[in-house]
């Protein structure tokens, strides 16, 4: 069982932020001596569960992980009656949306579907992305709590794209105009040339429980297109909040309990 759970530890030192990591940082990570890692890598590269680059030696996951992704992915629902509402955005915006939520501290897109134009900005579902730099991702730490938050901003934050803000103090000073406007906007953050904007969905308790989102082109999503992708993706985030129960004369819940997140 230990050398499951080592296998298992060394594959999650692996991270969006992370994607490639050699022998002695990934055996630092793990706290699991260098000469146990690397018997483990050898096995799982055999295995195809890792891959190493040729030239510098870095370890990165390998198809194997995909494999298993793809039999996930086959069991991820969004929330219910969400398709119905996000699917009307998408025919009035032309552009892609999305939905994400939470899966312990992970923030998963649970359905996509993909703006019909040439240019067009694509997550797909099961794709994990980053609290710091994604719409969605702004939505959970403005109306998630403290712990959350702390597991999220810890460590270094590297830069994504032309407009990545990477230091804590400024994020978390753009939470509270979040929390209050009830959406927010994203440009070149995440992606270049790439605009989000997402609205948060509620639960029954107050919670938030999914981000929904319009994405496309910084250029396409600018004016009166951005106002009125504003304006659907929120009133589409409502009804879905109402359909999980969510009552808007509630206050919501800001307290930062843990649960909420889980």
């Amino acid at each position: 069982m230990k050398t499951v759970r080592n296998a298992i530890t060394i594959l999650n030192a692996f991270s969006v932020e992370k994607p490639e990591r050699g022998l002695a940082d990934l055996s630092r990570a793990v706290g699991i001596d260098k000469v146990i890692v690397h018997r483990q890598l050898k096995t799982m590269k055999e295995l195809d569960f890792v891959e190493q680059d040729p030239e510098t030696r870095r370890y990165r996951l390998g198809p194997g992980v995909a494999t298993l992704a793809a039999v996930r992915r086959a069991f991820i629902k969004p929330l219910d009656h969400a398709v119905e509402h996000l699917a009307a955005v998408h025919r009035a915006t032309d552009e892609t949306v999305h939905l994400a939520q939470l899966e312990g501290d992970l923030i998963v897109v649970t359905y996509a579907r993909f703006s019909p134009q040439d240019l067009r900005v694509v997550l797909e579902v099961g794709e994990m992305i980053p609290a710091y730099c994604t719409a969605p991702g702004l939505l959970f730490l403005a109306h998630g709590g403290a712990p959350f938050r702390d597991r999220q901003l810890a460590g270094r934050l590297r830069p994504r794209a032309a407009r990545t803000v990477t230091d804590r103090a400024s994020i978390e000073a753009l939470l509270p105009a979040i929390r209050d406007q009830g959406h927010v906007i994203v440009d070149q953050t995440y992606s270049d040339q790439a605009k989000g904007i997402a609205a948060p969905v509620f639960g029954a308790q107050g919670q938030i429980v999914a981000a929904a989102t319009v994405l496309g082109p910084s250029f396409r999503l600018a004016g009166d297109r951005e106002a009125e992708a504003i304006d659907l993706i929120k009133a589409a985030a409502a009804r879905i909040s109402r359909d999980q129960g969510y009552d808007p004369a509630r206050p919501l819940d800001t307290t930062g309990k843990e649960e909420q997140h889980g």
